[in-house]
């Protein structure tokens, strides 16, 4: 006698055609055919000559590949040059707020790019560290101090242009390639530098005021953020490494100066091509410029006035009396200074000289 209890159930598991779910045609799978093959995408020219720098950025893109527009118009992760799928233009919106090329552009970010990954260094193994030998304990605590200054600023910076990055749409990846780097090397900055503090028998010291810190969160547009740590930041700190002669203890301080200037010089490049380019956008744009300028440098020197640590740190690190550490200071000062005011008219903004924030002024004629 047939089973009939599990043929009603097999026969209850199955439903009919009509009982099943109805996808819609934008979710169907789509019929196999070769159509993708044939993109009406632009077939560069075979790429030859690629000399000793290898296949660049530059290089691979070429014709409209390599053209950005002033608006990148979409709004999800097509790449720039691939031909755009309709149906993920109704799919998933990427996350993105910046789509002006004007907000992040810089004509040199491709080439800064291939630079920062030919210059990179690990600072596990390219800093001579057995090199250290132990200092008096006023001098390995004051180099400590300035260790941990720099440390903690390029972590700030870092933290910050890391939730930019997320911001920027596809449209110009020359520069999101480049602003990778750039958080690597101010990695490596807080790694190498964090390091150092701890390597001969001292420690980590006090932590900055960190008005410069707060400016940097605040910033409500990219370029306003790029502003504080890539030009004004990035400056002060690139002419402190330029005084290694002074403050370096050991070949693993010198090479430490010297790794961490070739970032920064990096940086400085892409901080003042892209003011530039932001300020011949829009005559608009120099009004906000000139007052993030006068906000950094009031911030700067609300740091650099309050910051006693660090200033008592750099005089004895800087000389052999207090005297020669004060007069040091000073010249390292009015170097920051210098850095920072060509940096600004390598951005185009000239003649600033005469126009310092008064309180910035000081701290640095009266450091």
């Amino acid at each position: 006698m047939p089973d009939t209890t599990t043929q009603a159930s097999e026969e209850e598991q199955t439903e009919s055609p009509a009982q099943q779910p109805v996808i819609p045609p934008e979710f169907q799978r789509p019929p196999l055919d070769m159509g993708w093959a044939t993109a009406p995408t632009e077939r560069p020219p075979l790429p030859k000559d690629f000399g000793p720098e290898g296949f660049t950025l530059r290089k691979a893109d070429a014709g409209s590949y390599g053209w950005a527009p002033d608006v990148w118009p979409y709004r999800n992760d097509t790449p720039r040059g691939a031909w755009p799928a309709p149906e993920a233009q109704r799919g998933l919106v990427a996350p993105y707020t910046i789509y002006e090329k004007a907000e992040v552009w810089a004509e040199n970010a491709a080439d800064l790019y291939e630079q920062g990954i030919r210059e990179r260094w690990a600072p596990a193994t390219d800093i001579s560290w057995s090199s250290i030998e132990p200092l008096a304990e006023h001098t390995e605590a004051a180099l400590d101090q300035i260790f941990t200054n720099i440390s903690e600023q390029q972590y700030n910076s870092n933290q910050v242009l890391m939730g930019w990055l997320g911001e920027i749409s596809y449209g110009f990846h020359e520069v999101k390639l480049y602003l990778s780097t750039q958080v690597f090397d101010q990695g490596r900055h807080v790694e190498a530098f964090r390091k150092r503090a701890l390597s001969n028998g001292g420690g980590l010291g006090v932590q900055m005021p960190g008005f410069m810190h707060r400016t940097t969160y605040a910033a409500f547009k990219f370029s306003e953020f790029i502003f504080y740590t890539n030009i004004l930041r990035a400056s002060f700190l690139l002419a402190l490494c330029g005084a290694s002669d002074k403050l370096a203890r050991s070949q693993a301080d010198r090479e430490l100066f010297e790794h961490t200037a070739s970032d920064l010089r990096r940086h400085l490049a892409y901080g003042a091509d892209h003011i530039k380019h932001y300020l011949r956008a829009d005559p608009v744009n120099r009004d906000r410029v000139n007052t993030w300028v006068m906000r950094g440098e009031a911030m700067m020197a609300a740091d650099l006035q309050r910051d006693k640590p660090l200033r008592e740190a750099l005089i004895l690190a800087l000389g052999d009396t207090i005297e020669e550490g004060k007069a040091a200071l000073k010249e390292l000062r009015s170097a920051q200074l210098q850095k920072y005011l060509r940096t600004l008219e390598a951005a185009s903004i000239y003649n600033h000289g005469d126009e310092l924030v008064p309180a910035f002024q000081a701290a640095i004629e009266s450091p």
